[in-house]
This record gives C-alpha cells, sequence and structure tokens, in this order.
C-alpha cells in the first residue's frame, strides 16, 4: 500500500502542476495524468474497501479504474506524438479504435467472470476463471503495446530535444516503455499459469511485477513532467531572444525605418516581423545598404524570428 499511496501522492502533484504550467496550451498530457491518478488513488486499499461496496461491492471500481488506465494510455500515448511533432492522423485513429476494442473487451470479460465480493486483490482471487484472465491479458497487452509505442517515438525524437530536459524526459518515458513491456509478459504469463493452476509461477513472477508496474507509471508520469518543463524553458528561451532582438533593431529602425501604421499589437514576434520589415522598407527606399554591423543585428532578428515562429512542441 505505500507504493500505491506514494504514487498516488507524486500523481497528483504532477497533475497540479502540469495543469498550472500548461494554462491555455493543449492539455492532453494534464488530462493524462488525472486520468493516472484517478486510477492510482481509487486503487489504495482503504479507499477502495470504502468506494466499492457504495456501487454494488463487487469490484466495479476496479474495472471502472482500469478503464480509466486504458484511457490514461491512450492520451499519453497520443499526448507525446504532439508533443515531439509525431501526431500522425493514422496514429490517432488507431489509437481511438485500439481503445473501444479494449475497453468493450475488458468490460465483456468482467461481465463474464463470477465477481468476487469486495477485495483488493482482484486478481488472486478471481484470477482461475479464464474470462478473468482475458479481462487482465487484453488490457495488459495494450498498456504494455501503447508504452512500448510511446517509447519508440521518443528514441525517434531523441535528435529534435531541444533542453537538456527535453532529452531526460525522453530517455525517462523510454524506460518507461521497456518496463511497461516487460511488465505486460510477465503479467500474461501469471494470467495464464494461474488458470492453469500453477501458482508457483504466478509466486515466482511475483517480483518482477512488483517492480514495473509501479515503475512504468512513475517514469511515464517523470518523462511527462520534463517534457511540460522543458518546453516551458525553450519558450521562454525563445521570448527572452525575441526582446533582444527587438531592443537590438530599435536604434536602426529609429533611423531607416519606415511606419506602416500597423495596428498595435502586444505579440514580440509579430512586433519583430514588423519592424524588419519597415527597416527593410526604408532601406529600400532610402536606396542605402545595410553595413555589415548592421546587417548582423538584422540577421540575428530574423533568426530569432524564424525559431519562434518554427513548428514548436505547442501541443505539450
Amino acid at each position: 500500500m505505500i507504493v500505491s499511496v506514494t504514487m498516488a501522492v507524486v500523481l497528483v502533484v504532477g497533475t497540479v502542476v502540469l495543469f498550472r504550467l500548461q494554462r491555455g496550451q493543449d492539455r492532453t498530457l494534464a488530462v493524462t495524468f488525472l486520468l493516472f491518478t484517478a486510477t492510482i488513488v481509487t486503487n489504495v486499499d482503504p479507499l477502495y474497501r470504502w468506494l466499492d461496496p457504495l456501487v454494488g461491492g463487487r469490484n466495479v471500481v476496479t474495472v471502472v479504474s482500469d478503464c480509466l488506465m486504458i484511457a490514461g494510455t491512450s492520451t499519453l500515448l497520443w499526448g507525446v506524438a504532439k508533443a515531439v511533432g509525431a501526431a500522425w492522423r493514422w496514429l490517432r485513429t488507431a489509437i481511438i479504435v485500439a481503445f473501444v476494442v479494449v475497453v468493450v473487451v475488458v468490460v465483456a470479460a468482467f461481465l463474464a467472470l463470477d465477481q468476487p465480493p469486495t477485495t483488493t486483490t482482484f486478481m488472486l482471487v478471481a484470477g482461475h476463471q479464464p474470462a478473468a484472465a482475458v479481462y487482465s491479458i487484453a488490457q495488459t497487452t495494450y498498456l504494455g503495446t501503447a508504452v512500448g509505442a510511446t517509447g519508440v517515438i521518443c528514441i525517434m525524437r531523441l535528435r529534435e530535444a531541444r533542453t537538456a530536459a527535453d532529452l531526460v524526459g525522453l530517455w525517462v518515458i523510454v524506460l518507461g516503455g521497456v518496463l511497461g513491456v516487460v511488465r505486460m509478459v510477465v503479467v500474461a504469463v501469471m494470467d495464464v499459469a494461474h488458470v492453469v493452476g500453477r501458482l508457483d509461477v504466478t509466486r515466482a513472477l511475483t517480483p518482477p511485477y512488483d517492480v514495473t508496474t509501479p515503475g512504468a507509471v512513475l517514469c511515464m508520469a517523470s518523462g511527462m513532467l520534463l517534457l511540460v518543463i522543458g518546453h516551458q524553458l525553450s519558450r521562454r528561451r525563445r521570448a527572452r531572444r525575441l526582446d533582444a532582438a527587438l531592443a537590438a533593431l530599435e536604434p536602426l529602425h529609429a533611423r531607416i525605418g519606415t511606419d506602416n501604421a500597423y495596428p498595435a499589437t502586444e505579440d514580440t514576434a509579430t512586433r519583430l516581423s514588423r519592424t524588419i520589415v519597415e527597416i527593410n522598407d526604408g532601406a529600400r527606399r532610402s536606396r542605402r545598404p545595410l553595413d555589415a554591423d548592421e546587417r548582423i543585428v538584422l540577421a540575428e532578428a530574423e533568426s530569432a524570428l524564424d525559431e519562434a515562429l518554427a513548428p514548436a512542441r505547442d501541443s505539450v
């Protein structure tokens, strides 16, 4: 239970941090954190024992929390794909279809098995039933495949990391993907062994299960946080560079820039773009070429603007 409480605390804090950091932005990863948090919190033993009897006392909370984890893993894969520029349309369709199929299979298997009274060790109690094995293997296979695919996407995008936080976050997610795949294999073997009566195999695989389950969750959660933090750092660095470029162009603009009567704006990138246009217009009208130092200042401003307007990972 200590591990569950620890994960719950980490995820609750992470959820609050992500929703705060992503104000005004796409919040796919923040929603992922929220779904993971709901899954882990509802499975903390004392809360589960209090909550499940309120909805019938047949471990309905288990299937609900497992479906939330499936949803969270789906948004994790899509959120990370968007965060690293791999948000392909076919991937989104595949995630939605797979999510619906897995949820249908999981719910159907849960309804088909002989549901025990409220227990915090659901698979230990009901795992001898084939329907329980289907219930567990279906979701675990999806979770393992999804986090594994997330790790592969992160490996493909390592060279595009903009900050140290980005790079570390990508590698931590890769580690979480590896742990998720290992957990998938371990759980599948444990479930089959339980059904055929090989409880010795189930017990032997308990230690790796106990390590890979929290390990995968915490790695994925930490990696998501680091990606968002890295994105925020990158945005602030670009903003500082834009401010510096705009300040550096002020003397040159005052000397030769035109006044194109643009409408007022608070957006620094827009102001810098307009300043560059007005300087170039003024240089053409005055027919006076810019000297070497002026060209350097203008080139640096254009570089800063290009960086700010380049396709950034604004979906983080």
